[in-house]
């Protein structure tokens, strides 16, 4: 409960204390207010009553509209918590924030207690504490549009708001639209590439309510693939600088026609055979739907990299409440391929659904889509009217006894949902902080049940399987990586978008081939292969196959499929400082080790920036990193241990001529200088508690720097 929250949530009011019941001995348990030191703060408090108790219904108004959408939410799960984020954000839509008195209309109707629902706005990033502008501008500077301008996109834009309190400018982590950058979503309508010239239209428009820069929205734009539909030829790439270029090993199975007009309806989606595949998996058994599912090795295209067959035959046979949740939480920064597939083809993630749902035996899905991407949600619900007034969804779908009930579950702004038990978690109407495993999902997971998790495109591409037969997708690509995947390019090329290659090509045919290769003159310094928690590949590693155990051997992880290219103008320690920032933002602060590590790295970049650093740093951070690693309940702490710990092994030289530079800049040269930085550095050291850091949580970190805790900017930057 925050400071000032009375008993029914309104603010500058207290529940009165009363003296606590004690026994002989015993001292009575005292409750503060955080800062507080007003009348009664030292007063015993009644732990058997919650300060923050439940809106009596006949104190408090609640519009009619609202209360409507609210109760339809609450329908739609098993826990009527579950609609705690879409209710919250009918409320922010009603009174352009999360007041306290939306907070108590929205416990009022849900009977929960303010304090509950607080701790969800706190924690969220789309979810505003404070009076917001009537329109919101998300300025991107994660590292793809960082890499192309974004940082001064964003000044750019604060300057030209000024204080007008109709425009709500915040800078933003990554949006999934990285094949725009830089770019910025405008009420939710993704724009882009912008430049400094195009900010005082964008805003005229956005206060006027118009469309904004309709020529540069997300909206109309085809996919980059040259080879997705076929009126255009196929793609051809080259090995290298000089030779000639040759066919690429690709088939579009996702991609075909993938920007055919009005293919995300029903009419056109079933003249290109849609649903096709469901009823084909319906005259089989549900056992013969899941040996092709095994027999294709499909691979979980989310990140892990697990193979779905097997994931579906860890759950329990037999009748029991069992889910199938879609992790359409794309939060990964470069990863943008799940938005596409939405956006375009949702029926086709519709029919892998069902299919899924069938071989698993199992009646409930949830659709977990990330809170920025409003038109993909807005997609996927018209599609899923279609597919029930249909039958393809709904009770006895195509007369075949089957029944699926389908929910799009609306997120709102956390990267760590992404991760399986925090997006379960957040499903649950809670804060997305990870469980701890075992037990798995597939054991115990949504509303303790059995739960099936997969990717938006590991389900998008059931129905090709179901098509083909599992032996004959499994021939495609190798024999440990089987298939198509979709592949997010941004960054230093010249063609970024998605391209859907064949598992096993050279990484070079993708980067130099398809997306083009780096600007004219510039060369590639590294590279991340699976967005930013991958650990970076230089140019040296261009021809490693792209495919998942390539990716291991040489260092690295395909991870989500998100190629990331930095180029020679940029200074490796740019690209560490954006990535350990980004990753301390969204650290959920549960594991030390996450919380404390994330925040040091930050704390020692910024030393070797400002010439406070010596070479030892170096060593200090790269323990810090092994640390964190293999420590913490989830693998965000690794996603940033492991690519800034291959930045200090691969770029030790340019990071060390960094802090030289910086020195110098600040006349610290010589010896005195070096014994200078050492003193400070060795003060840092006891303060961290030595390199020891992240295992053992020393060292205080400030104030909202980790998601969630008091004074945190939210959105990040």
């Amino acid at each position: 409960m925050s400071a000032g929250t009375g008993e029914r949530g309104s603010a500058g009011t207290r529940a009165p204390a009363r003296p606590a019941a004690t026994g002989a001995g015993t001292m009575p348990v005292l409750r503060f207010e955080h800062g507080s030191r007003g009348p009664g703060w030292d007063e015993p408090a009644d732990l058997e009553k919650d300060p923050a108790g439940i809106p009596d219904p006949a104190l408090v108004q609640v519009p009619s509209e609202l209360r409507a959408e609210i109760e339809a939410h609450m329908a739609n799960y098993p826990d009527r918590h579950s609609a705690a984020l879409p209710a919250l954000a009918a409320a922010q839509r009603l009174h352009g924030w999360c007041s306290p008195q939306a907070l108590e209309q929205v416990a009022c109707v849900m009977r929960v207690t303010p304090a509950y629902l607080e701790s969800l706005t706190t924690f969220y990033d789309m979810l505003e504490t404070s009076p917001a502008g009537r329109h919101s501008v998300y300025v991107c500077t994660n590292i793809s549009c960082s890499l192309l301008g974004a940082d001064a996109l964003f000044e750019a834009m604060l300057a030209a708001a000024g204080d007008c309190p109709d425009v709500n400018v915040r800078a933003f982590e990554c949006l999934g639209a990285c094949d725009i950058a830089p770019m910025a979503s405008v009420d939710g309508t993704y724009v882009g590439p912008l430049t400094a010239e195009d900010v005082p239209r964008l805003l005229e428009q956005a206060r006027a309510g118009e469309p904004v820069l309709v020529e540069k929205q997300l909206a109309g734009r085809p996919v980059a693939d040259p080879g997705a539909n076929p009126p255009q030829p196929p793609a051809r790439t080259a090995a290298g600088p000089g030779e000639a270029p040759r066919q690429a090993r690709t088939r579009r199975l996702l991609f075909a026609n993938i920007d055919e007009p009005g293919l995300a309806t029903l009419p056109v989606y079933e003249r290109r055979g849609g649903y096709a595949s469901l009823r084909k998996a319906l005259a089989c058994s549900p056992a013969e739907v899941l040996a092709q599912l095994e027999a294709s090795g499909l691979r979980g295209r989310g990140g892990a990299g697990f193979q779905m067959g097997k994931k579906v035959s860890f759950l329990p046979h037999g009748a029991t409440d069992k889910y199938l949740v879609c992790n359409a939480d794309e939060s990964e920064p470069g990863t943008f391929k799940d938005r596409e597939l939405m956006q375009k083809t949702p029926h086709m993630l519709l029919e892998g659904i069902v299919i899924a749902s069938y071989a698993a035996e199992l009646d409930r899905a949830f659709i977990y889509v990330r809170g920025e991407y409003a038109l993909q949600a807005e997609v996927l619900e018209a599609a899923l009217q279609e597919a029930r007034a249909a039958g393809y969804i709904g009770d006895h779908i195509l007369a075949s006894g089957h029944a699926l009930s389908v929910v799009v579950h609306r997120g709102a702004g956390a990267y760590i949902c992404g991760e399986e038990t925090g997006l379960l978690d957040s499903l649950e109407g809670k804060r997305g902080n990870p469980r701890l495993k075992p037990p798995f999902p597939a054991i115990q997971g949504l509303y303790q049940g059995p739960t099936l998790i997969n990717n938006v495109e590991t389900l998008a591409t059931v129905p090709a399987i179901i098509e083909m037969g599992g032996e004959q997708y499994a021939r495609l690509g190798v024999p440990t990586s089987t298939g198509t995947k979709l592949v997010s390019v941004s960054g230093h090329v010249r063609r970024p978008g998605n391209y859907e290659i064949e598992l096993g090509i050279p990484s070079r045919e993708i980067i130099y081939g398809l997306a083009g290769g780096p600007p004219e003159g510039r060369e590639v310094k590294c590279w991340f292969p699976g967005g930013s928690s991958a650990p970076v590949l230089t140019a040296a590693d261009l021809d490693v196959p792209y495919d998942f155990d390539s990716m291991g051997k040489a260092g690295s992880m395909l991870g989500s499929g998100a190629i990331i290219v930095v180029d020679d103008s940029t200074p490796i320690l740019d690209v560490a400082m954006k990535v350990a920032k980004f990753y301390r933002h969204e650290s959920c602060g549960k594991c030390t080790p996450c919380r404390e590590g994330t925040n040091w790295t930050v704390k020692m970049l910024q030393r070797i920036d400002s010439g406070e650093a010596t070479p030892m740093d170096l060593d200090i951070m790269a323990s810090v990193q092994e640390h964190i690693i293999g420590n913490c309940l989830c693998v965000l702490g690794d996603a940033m241990a492991m690519p800034i710990g291959s930045m200090i092994e691969k770029f030790r030289a340019e990071l060390e001529a960094h802090m030289e530079a910086a020195r110098e800049r600040r006349g610290i040269t010589g010896l005195a200088g070096t014994e200078s930085a050492l003193a400070a550095q060795g003060a840092l050291h006891r303060q961290a508690g030595g390199a020891d850091v992240a295992a053992t949580g020393a060292g205080a970190q400030a104030p909202g720097e980790h998601r969630g805790a008091p004074g945190t900017q939210r959105g990040g930057a």
